[in-house]
């Protein structure tokens, strides 16, 4: 689902009141949240465009501010929905993770030694001990 012009205005609109501008950071709406991260996000979560679609319509004609504080009282899990898409699309601007200093993820090398060794010691150091399987002949004390 690709939103419609009047949908994408209607979300800027909202996530500029959940993500406004302040302290040298651009209001999210400036940062084209409501744009092509806007889709990348719900491509990545097409499971949040049903929701968000019925929160368009409901928002359409309301004061932002209003309409949010209405709904995270009355439904947060709409309201939580609506702010996970507009700071994901926020974040995914690559100037916005500039400003804040985040350069995304990358490799990080893995220890050539495995950690799960420290718990592992005390048993390499105790040795193999075995117990008799219940309903074996002959007393079977190891393995065959």
């Amino acid at each position: 689902m690709t939103p419609s012009a009047h949908e994408r205005t209607l979300f800027a609109r909202l996530a500029d009141a959940l993500i406004p501008a302040a302290d040298g950071m651009p209001a999210a709406s400036a940062a084209g949240a409501h744009g092509p991260w806007l889709d990348a996000v719900l491509a990545a979560r097409p499971d949040l465009v049903a929701p968000l679609t019925a929160l368009f319509h409901q928002a359409d004609g309301q004061p932002p501010a209003e309409f949010l504080a209405r709904l995270r009282a009355a439904d947060p899990l709409a309201f939580g929905a609506l702010a996970e898409v507009a700071a994901a699309a926020y974040f995914m601007n690559p100037e916005v993770r500039q400003r804040i200093g985040y350069a995304g993820q990358g490799p990080h090398p893995i220890d050539p030694v495995p950690d799960y060794l420290d718990l592992l010691e005390p048993v390499l150091r105790r040795g193999p001990i075995y117990r008799p399987t219940p309903g074996v002949s002959g007393g079977t004390t190891g393995p065959q």
